[in-house]
Parts: structure tokens; C-alpha cells; sequence
């Protein structure tokens, strides 16, 4: 490891606290990594060969790739076959509605949740990678990590790639085929997320009458996304017309050996760092400057865990012990809640006079850090009443919108403004809940573990047609 590679893993280690033991651990295995494993860095995979925490890899690669060390790269992935459909280096390029998978030939909705995922990019200096060398190499690159069936898929390609072609840049090239009557063949170019039907009819042109079929390939794809050719032999004439050397290959669709890897089940993706986790990651929001994102960005959320709190007492407490001593406790509260927020894989949204928004990946996270709230709130007060001051806080999680709000990435939507009410509804050193957050059985075990008890209520929200059953926890203690 050079130098400077190594000036820059320090630097951001100091920025975000990681241990000396932890970095070293994090470069060793850094530098190990394999060409084609470094281009497309999953951090959780990365930390458990590595044997680090989580959060620690992440902030390492976040404030590496503000250092320019690692690229960052959001890939749009296909839920079916796992392929990365899409992949752009910016947030706010990511698609706001559908990406098209070129191996399914079909659309799938851009979800920050699951569909959008998260990589880092690491190029040792003098390393090259060419992902062309070999198919597996090739479909590790544009294929997640975390797909529970690329093994089946590799085998299908194995199977029924009937030709293939590399091509460098502008160069032009034939392709031979050998076709069956009756059969559907797709050509496929995962280096720019491309693809085109090849259809094998008895009446076509026979081969040689009119010279192979002219195609050309662009950053927008084939020049044709539907071709006859005849059965038996026959040829395409490819022009790369991007500025990258291009593997293109034509697959066999053979429709029971498909169904047979959908019959395995939905893809269970393993651990991954999604786009809502990076979102909703402290250090990726203090690092980049997301109020230099497009104006009308607007990005979906399946499921997002939101948290409001307040401080009850603070207007009475400036009275009661000064200016100084008031503000004070209240920029210790904020500075506390930013800490436990990040602690728990969460980030810090915005402040709004006393109160705090913040945003977590999933509903035990954003419980946790409620429970490690009212701890930190407890050392904070001291010997103050708890009737004088204190935290309420107030959980929701459901769907939401990514919107750009002008200085910082924000949420709306009517989770956004359940959690608001909820949090309205507590008292200080309550946690309130809406039944999406109870209903999760991890949430009221890490409370119930905590020491605190719970009971049901029905509550009219503000703005909510019908009533919500809320749970109001508070310590038994």
C-alpha cells in the first residue's frame, strides 16, 4: 500500500474515530482484495472478512470517497436475476421510477430500500482490471454480491450462450450464429446495460443473401431491440459505438430451465448497504453536499423508520436557571442524540427548535435509539424533576419520499407526519409507537429488555382519517 493510500485511510479514521487496530485490519484486507472483488466493494461483506464493525467500514469508505480514495457508485439492481441494470456515480442520477433489467427485458420499480444499492470502487495503483477476462469474472462485476442465485444463473449461461464477441472501442466485428426454428434468443451487452431480441423464423432472408444484419451499439443501446434472422445460419455485423471495450453475447431463453431458478423462491438478497442505508447514514450526510443535488429530486421508500422528539420544560428552564445554564443543557441534548443517532446506523435530518428528526434503516434501530436517548437524557438532567424537563420521543415507519428541500436531503410523506403527531402525543420520558413499529416483534422485546412497560391506545392524529392504535412505553423504573 503506497503512501498516500495509506494518508487517506488515516485521515479518515481520525474523522471518524476508528481505532488503530480496526485500521490496520481494514487496509490488510483492503489490499488483498482481488481486481474484480475491489471494483464493486460490498462494505458489509468487506467487514466480516475483515473483521470489523459495520458502521466503522462504512464511514472508512464514505469519508474515503470524499477523499477521492474510493468511487461511490449507486447500482440499480433487478430483484429477479440479480443483475446490476443500471449504474451511475451520482445520487441524483439515480432513475425516480422504473429501471428496465436487459437479461429479464422487463421494468422494476427504483426502490431505495432494495432495488438500489450502494458499492465502492478501489483501484490500486498499477492495477487494471479487465472484466472481460472470463464469464465469471464478467458476471461478478454486473451481478450483486448479495444474490442468492448467481450460481444458477452462471450455470444457465454456460448452458446457452450460443455465440459471443468482444469488441474494443468503435471497433466492428461479424458474429456467427447458429439458430433453431421456433427458438427466442436475446443478445445482451451488461457493459452498457443493453439488450435486443433475436427471433429465428423459417421465412427469413437465408443467410448470405443480403450480408449479415448491421447492429451498432451506443451508451443507449442496440440500434434494434427486435431482430429476424433465419433459422440455421446466420450472422450480425456489431459496431461498438461507445468509448469502452464491449463483451456481447446471445443467450438462449429456454423457459423451463428459467422457471426453474424462479421456482426457487423470491431472491433473498443478502447484507448490503442499500440506498435508504446510505441515506440514512450520519457520515455520508456530513461528508457530501446533497443540497447540490437536482432541485426537483424525488426519490421513493418502501419502508423508512422515522423519530421525532421534543424537549418538554425548555422555555421554563430558561427561566428557571439563565440563558447560559438553558442553552447549554439544550445543545448537550442535541449534541447527545446526534451521537446516539449515529450510533444506531441512523442520521440526523433536521432540528427544529428543541426538537430533532431523525431517520433510521429499520424499526429495531430507531428503538434502540430511542431507549439509548432517554439514558443519555438521564445523565443530561441530572438532579432537575423530571415533571421540569425531559425527552418525549415518537416513532412511525412506513413509506416516504426522498425530496431535495434545498439545503439538505429531506422526508414527506404522511409517515413523515404520523411520526410528528405521535411524538405530540408523548410525555417526557415517553416513547410512543404507531402498531407499524409495535407490531414488529424485535421492537417490544428490546423495550420490554430495557425495562420499560407498554400499554395500547387509540389516538386521532391530526390530518389522520382514522384513529391509530398507539403504544405508549415508559420506564418501569
Amino acid at each position: 500500500m503506497t503512501q498516500s493510500v495509506a494518508a487517506t485511510l488515516e485521515a479518515a479514521a481520525a474523522r471518524y474515530s476508528c481505532s488503530d487496530a480496526e485500521l490496520d485490519r481494514f487496509a490488510r484486507h483492503l489490499q488483498a482484495l482481488p481486481a474484480y472483488q475491489a471494483a464493486r466493494i460490498n462494505p458489509f461483506a468487506f467487514a466480516e472478512a475483515a473483521g470489523i464493525g459495520v458502521e466503522t467500514a462504512i464511514d472508512l469508505f464514505v469519508h474515503g470517497a470524499k477523499l477521492g480514495l474510493f468511487d461511490l457508485e449507486w447500482g440499480m439492481v433487478c430483484p429477479l436475476c440479480g443483475v446490476i441494470a443500471h449504474a451511475v456515480t451520482e445520487l441524483d442520477r439515480v432513475a425516480e421510477d422504473v429501471v428496465h433489467c436487459a437479461l429479464c427485458n422487463q421494468d422494476t420499480p427504483s426502490v431505495l430500500d432494495d432495488t438500489i444499492e450502494v458499492s465502492f470502487a478501489y483501484a490500486p495503483p498499477g492495477a487494471a482490471l479487465d472484466v472481460h477476462c472470463d464469464f465469471a469474472t464478467y458476471q461478478h462485476y454486473y451481478t450483486s454480491s448479495s444474490y442468492p442465485y448467481r450460481d444458477q444463473w452462471r450455470d444457465y449461461h454456460g448452458r446457452h450462450t450460443v455465440a459471443d464477441l468482444r469488441l474494443a472501442p468503435g471497433e466492428t466485428a461479424t458474429m456467427p450464429l447458429a439458430l433453431e426454428a421456433g427458438q427466442t434468443y436475446r443478445l445482451l451487452c451488461l457493459d452498457t446495460h443493453s439488450g435486443a431480441d433475436l427471433v429465428a423464423a423459417e421465412d427469413a432472408a437465408p443467410a448470405g443473401a443480403e450480408g449479415p444484419v448491421a447492429l451498432t451499439l451506443s451508451d443507449a443501446g442496440f440500434s434494434q431491440s427486435r431482430v429476424t434472422l433465419p433459422v440455421g445460419e446466420a450472422a450480425l455485423a456489431l459496431a461498438n459505438h461507445t468509448n469502452q471495450p464491449v463483451w456481447c453475447r446471445v443467450l438462449r431463453i429456454v423457459v423451463d430451465d428459467v422457471m426453474a431458478i424462479v421456482d426457487l423462491g423470491p431472491a433473498r438478497f443478502g447484507r448490503r448497504l442499500t440506498g435508504k442505508h446510505l441515506l440514512n447514514n450520519q457520515a455520508f450526510r456530513d461528508s457530501f453536499a446533497l443540497h447540490e443535488l437536482a432541485p426537483d429530486l424525488k426519490l421513493k421508500l418502501r419502508n423508512l423508520t422515522l423519530l421525532f422528539t421534543d424537549l418538554k420544560g425548555s422555555t421554563a428552564l430558561y427561566d428557571r436557571e439563565g440563558d447560559l445554564a438553558a442553552y447549554r443543557l439544550v445543545q448537550d441534548h442535541f449534541a447527545a442524540l446526534k451521537q446516539v443517532v449515529r450510533a444506531h446506523s441512523g442520521a440526523l435530518i433536521k432540528t427544529m427548535g428543541d426538537a430533532v428528526m431523525a431517520a433510521f434503516p429499520s424499526g429495531a434501530d430507531g428503538t434502540a435509539a430511542a431507549i439509548a436517548m432517554m439514558q443519555a437524557m438521564q445523565g443530561l438532567i441530572g438532579v432537575r424533576q423530571s415533571d421540569q424537563v425531559g425527552l418525549k420521543v415518537g416513532l412511525h415507519a412506513g413509506p416516504a419520499l426522498a425530496v431535495n428541500a434545498g439545503s439538505s436531503l429531506d422526508y414527506f410523506g404522511q409517515t413523515v407526519n404520523i411520526a410528528a403527531r405521535v411524538q405530540g402525543l408523548a410525555d417526557a420520558g415517553d416513547i410512543c409507537l404507531t402498531w407499524a413499529l409495535n407490531d414488529n416483534a424485535a421492537v417490544p422485546a428490546l423495550l420490554a429488555g430495557a425495562g420499560y412497560e407498554g400499554r395500547a391506545e387509540l389516538a386521532k392524529l391530526k390530518g389522520v382519517s382514522a384513529e391509530e392504535r398507539i403504544y405508549r412505553y415508559r420506564s418501569a423504573e
